[in-house]
């Protein structure tokens, strides 16, 4: 009796065991599939940057991109002032 109870443990066990890694291999493939669409966005919105266009930054900060030089955009907000940011810190071209 005492061998049936163990054997049955053991067969249950690896069919958790089975079932974390089948889940495991979704989850990495998952997440691969949406960093890839990510930066296909982000490749996106780097090299279509030109000046005109109202851009976001990650913190919500919004402004018109003035020039482009190299990986620094000259960015004019509402007050008036101009920054330098880096090209790679906007997170959206609002249309």
């Amino acid at each position: 009796m005492s061998g049936d109870f163990l054997q049955s443990v053991l067969a249950s066990s690896v069919a958790l065991l089975i079932l974390l890694a089948i889940m495991g291999v979704v989850y990495v493939i998952w997440t691969q599939v949406g960093l890839k669409k990510k930066r296909e966005y982000f490749k996106e919105v780097h090299t279509e940057l030109a000046p005109g266009q109202k851009i976001m930054f990650g913190g919500g900060i919004y402004g018109i991109v003035k020039s482009i030089n190299g990986d620094v955009v000259e960015v004019k907000v509402r007050s008036g002032a101009v920054l330098d940011v880096s090209r790679y810190a906007i997170q959206e071209i609002v249309k």
